[in-house]
């Protein structure tokens, strides 16, 4: 529930003094208006239809409406429309009543769980009620009723004793009290009257209007609810709606593409217009969080899904002529679940296991195989790549000394005094000092207290420990620990030419760009690339290596997904040098891109009660046995072994809300921790109830070229995209 808002009224007195007058007070606040109400004899601001009414917050006692330039105009129902330029609250019939105190024990998003809860209370012998908080959508569970917050405590403080979750808190109770709908008008002039109406709507002339401490498009409804107080909603037009929940819902700076961001439209319109109506009582028609959809107005709008929205407007889903209850989860974890599933009894067509995943493969052809290489391994690699070192080249103080050359060929640097005595480690880092001038570059920017601290033993002020000190300070590469006992000791190829190709970096001689695969055709590479797409032509001869967690390989034939993400080895003069591909650790799935692609929980037993203890009355979990599994292996039933082997079952939602997962897809470990508590992990992907539209999924699709009619009829079975019915 959200919180009231406090309406404080501040009274200015002003003493006078009898013997000198108080110097003249700058006039502070707005300046004053005119008149507080007048006729408005313009056109009536209504948004156009179709319009829905989004319930931002409910219980209120009161609405405060600030001074904006262009004024305010008033729809009384009935009455005629009104103007102010002034600021003004509006106060419900019973926002000075006696305030009474309970317990909010809970908040669900479905009526039977708040139902369920409330017959438990009543079997204690505990009133409760259930109400609808407008700000969320959400059923709460309100225990108790007293004149007090210290009584109301005595309450929480016994459920808490009877094993209710520890976040019950005491709350205000909406009053009984008997009242008459009129609101109460009082401007920032102090002048006031009295509206005798259920619902006053209010329009900012010149455009969109302050609700909440937030602007909206349409008006504002302030509507007196059945306990007295007031909810607020958002009026506005349907599309003007959609695109404040698009961007919420499937965030365009990150989920680019613009079939997936008009299917998430057409996705949230056929849902808003299914659900029209749902909190008739309460003055609106859909909440503006997850428990219905989330909006959140102009501050949320972005160009790609306000042009997603006006390319699909007046475009719904349908079945049999009728939009369907368009039901869609974050991330699916690669494959939905017939609607049964989650929400037990309900068999709905359209929403039918889908699987998200399509393993379509092209290869990039490379030079040969090598086994797994080591990160420094891989970085000794590309620098050969660069600068056209043979790999089987002999390890040499000659090679040694035409590395350096090569390297700074490439980085167009002219080298100092290039020689090596051997390939041990003092005689390569004095080159590197030397040559590339390592030990002078590090006298301005390193301290003899940094030397010491890197390295404390042997003699800092030679040229092998000034080099690797400078190494060190700019992380150019895998300097090893220096003593004087180690600068005999070879220093292998691969770590003298990573240190190289670190030094590359450094001087932006060598990059790389890092984007994911749009396309692939022969040697053509397109990447996105912080939404931008760029072309690249791979050279015959290039090594090309796939790498997944962190482990690459060079490979003759190279397996590419659209979507993939790929590193394109570049030249400052622009010459491709290699292509490393990145497999996703995730898989093949539409939706692998998200986070809850993958995910782990593990709670001890006395963790898992307090969750489960929010929807049911348990003491302990003994034991956790999964009954059920769906064709996507989602879990639909599953039970709860408590004390004294005491069973509850759990299916469809309660199963990921009781556990605290992200989604019922997941395997479970038992084990036991050193104290003897017993502990589940769950190993898991997907987040949401994984019905319907995937809204990842989605965007994987539209990535590898899906339309937004293929994407919607594939998670919707049956469906058509048509107008909305008259």
């Amino acid at each position: 529930m959200m919180k009231p808002i406090l309406v404080a009224i501040a009274i200015l007195s002003v003493t006078a003094c009898t013997t000198v007058a108080p110097p003249p007070v700058p006039p502070t606040g707005p300046p004053a208006a005119p008149e507080a109400l007048q006729a408005w004899s313009g056109e009536t601001p209504l948004p156009a239809p179709p319009r829905i009414r989004v319930g931002l917050g409910s219980d209120l006692p009161a609405m405060t409406f600030p001074r904006i330039e262009g004024g305010y105009v008033l729809l009384p129902d009935p009455g005629s429309p009104l103007f102010t330029h002034r600021g003004f609250t509006l106060s419900g019939p019973l926002a000075d009543a006696i305030i009474r105190h309970g317990v909010q024990v809970a908040a669900f998003s479905d009526r039977a769980s708040a139902e369920a809860l409330q017959q438990r209370l009543a079997a204690e012998d505990v009133s409760s009620r259930i109400i609808t908080a407008a700000g969320s959508g959400l059923l709460l569970v309100l225990a108790g009723d007293f004149a007090t917050s210290q009584e109301a405590s005595g309450l929480r403080e016994a459920l808490l004793a009877r094993g209710y979750p520890s976040d019950l808190f005491v709350t205000r109770l909406p009053s009984e009290e008997g009242f008459e709908h009129e609101l109460r008008f009082e401007d920032d002039e102090d002048q006031s009257r009295v509206f005798r109406t259920r619902n006053l709507l209010v329009f900012a002339a010149d455009g969109g209007v302050p609700i909440l401490d937030h602007r909206y498009r349409g008006g504002a409804s302030v509507f007196i609810n059945d306990r007295g107080l007031l909810n607020a909603i958002n009026v506005l037009n349907l599309e003007h709606y959609v695109q404040g929940v698009v961007p919420k819902e499937l965030g365009p700076r990150v989920y680019d593409e613009l079939e997936a961001q008009k299917a998430q439209a057409l996705a949230a319109r056929t849902y808003a217009v299914r659900r029209m109506g749902d909190f008739e009582r309460e003055g609106y028609d859909i909440c503006p969080t997850p428990a219905c959809q989330v909006y959140e107005g102009l501050r949320a709008e972005e160009p790609l899904s306000n042009q997603a929205v006006q390319e699909t407007t007046g475009q719904v889903l349908l079945w049999q002529g009728q939009p369907i209850d368009a039901l869609y989860t974050s991330t699916c974890g690669g494959e939905t679940s017939d609607v049964s599933t989650m929400f037990p009894g309900r068999d709905d067509p359209w929403l039918r296991h889908a699987r998200c995943v399509e393993l379509e493969l092209a290869h990039i052809h490379g030079r040969r195989e090598s086994p797994v290489l080591q990160p420094i391994e891989l970085e000794a690699a590309l620098f050969r790549a660069t600068t056209g070192i043979e790999e089987d080249e002999r390890w040499t103080s000659a090679a040694a000394e035409r590395a350096v050359r090569e390297a700074a060929r490439v980085a167009g640097v002219t080298p100092s005094r290039i020689s090596a005595t051997s390939t041990g480690r003092g005689s390569l880092l004095a080159l590197l000092g030397e040559a590339l001038d390592f030990a002078a570059l590090q006298r301005p920017v390193l301290l003899p207290e940094d030397r010491h601290y890197f390295f404390p033993h042997g003699d800092r002020q030679t040229i092998p420990f000034l080099a690797a000190a400078f190494i060190n300070k700019y992380q150019i590469g895998p300097a090893q620990p220096l003593d004087e006992a180690s600068l005999g000791r070879m220093m292998p190829r691969d770590e003298f030419h990573a240190i190289l190709r670190g030094w590359l970096h450094a001087q932006r001689a060598s990059f790389e760009v890092r984007g994911r695969i749009e396309t692939l055709e022969g040697r053509r590479i397109s990447l996105r690339i912080e939404g931008a797409s760029r072309q690249y032509t791979l050279p015959g001869g290039i090594p090309v290596y796939r790498e997944i967690s962190g482990r690459a390989r060079e490979q003759a034939t190279v397996p590419v997904m659209i979507g993939d993400r790929a590193r394109v080895v570049q030249t400052r003069a622009g010459r491709v040098a290699a292509l490393i591909v990145e497999a996703n650790y995730d898989g093949a799935a539409f939706d692998r891109t998200s986070s809850y692609s993958s995910w782990i929980r593990s709670y001890t037993a006395g963790e898992l009660a307090e969750s489960i203890r929010r929807r049911q009355p348990i003491e302990s979990v003994a034991d956790l046995e999964i009954v059920n599994v769906d064709a996507a292996n989602r879990i639909a039933e599953l039970i709860v072994r408590t004390e004294a082997g005491r069973e509850i079952t759990l299916r469809g939602l309660p199963v990921r809300w009781s556990l605290n997962v992200p989604d019922n897809l997941f395997s479970l470990v038992r084990s036991t921790d050193p104290d003897g508590a017993k502990r589940f992990t769950f190993y898991g992907k997907g987040w949401g109830h994984g019905t319907g539209m995937c809204q990842v999924g989605a965007y994987g699709m539209a990535f590898r070229g899906s339309s937004v009619e293929e994407i919607v009829k594939h998670y919707y079975r049956g469906v058509e995209i048509g107008r909305i019915p008259e």
